[in-house]
């Protein structure tokens, strides 16, 4: 398959007649309807046979044409971050997944109070990525130690999960349009923050087939969850994620009817579980 990028709106039928394509596999291949209208700058899933079409219209972007899923990559850790616009204390050391006390261990001297002012510069945790687990037996896995630093008593495997988003619950887990639906909906803005819902390392963070952009984790139990149909990405493969940090923007990537997020639970054995067993009662 290639990936190329649109120029314009343009209607999946017209795309389909004009490339010489079936509109059911263009749809398909796309997990989308046939009447779907494609904004300007939506990436569209074409066979590998039509690159030579692709290149001679003005209907995609000169230059965009590739052969792998575009992803939004996360930025590079950084050890100093400037203050580009207001934000409070608490959302800033989420989003870098440091404590307080970290913080003021890194910038000593300086007041919280100033701390975050717009053009002040700020020194951070750097991240540690996650070298590998190491097999304990044959079928299993041991999780690895953590890297030894102020705030990693805090990865705890018996940590309960949080809510990993805001919005409207539309679908729970069970049965639905004959198939089984293995996790819960939720509802929101694109771009709505999709946070990590127990400490825990990223198992894969790109592109998977119906998940759409997908973020799944491994957490200290053996437990794991999948954040499905985002609109970016802000984690890394191996890298370390407390509980609350922002891990993806919701989207409707993938096979999907509008934004939302499809946020699974599954047992160590990989078998997925009713995920509102596992949630608080109230949503924060």
């Amino acid at each position: 398959m290639i990936w190329v990028e649109l120029a314009a709106d343009s209607d999946l039928s017209v795309i389909a007649r004009e490339l010489d394509l079936s509109l059911i596999d263009l749809s398909k291949l796309n997990e989308q309807s046939a009447s779907t209208m494609l904004k300007a700058g939506n990436w569209l899933v074409l066979p590998e046979h039509s690159r030579s079409e692709v290149a001679s219209s003005s209907r995609f972007i000169a230059g965009s044409l590739r052969t792998s899923a575009p992803l939004s990559s996360p930025p590079t850790p950084k050890d100093v971050v400037e203050i580009q616009s207001d934000q409070s204390l608490s959302s800033f050391i989420r989003d870098h997944g440091i404590s307080l006390q970290q913080l003021k261990d890194l910038n000593p001297g300086v007041q919280l109070s100033r701390m975050l002012a717009i053009g002040s510069k700020v020194r951070v945790a750097k991240a540690r990525p996650l070298l590998g687990i190491r097999p304990l037996r044959s079928g299993g896995a041991s999780w690895p130690d953590l890297p030894g630093f102020t705030g990693s008593e805090a990865f705890d495997a018996s940590q309960s999960f949080i809510w990993p988003t805001k919005g409207v619950f539309t679908s729970g887990y069970g049965w639905r349009w004959g198939r089984m639906h293995k996790g819960i909906d939720i509802a929101n803005n694109v771009g709505t923050p999709i946070f990590a819902a127990k400490d825990g390392v990223i198992a894969f963070a790109g592109w998977s087939s119906g998940y759409g952009y997908l973020v799944e984790m491994s957490h200290g139990d053996g437990s794991t969850t999948r954040y499905a149909h985002s609109s970016r990405l802000l984690v890394k493969k191996g890298q370390m994620v407390p509980q609350g940090m922002r891990i993806s923007l919701m989207g409707s990537t993938g096979r999907s009817t509008g934004p939302h997020l499809h946020f699974e639970i599954r047992h160590p054995g990989g078998a997925a579980l009713d995920p509102m067993a596992l949630l608080p009662t109230r949503r924060g």
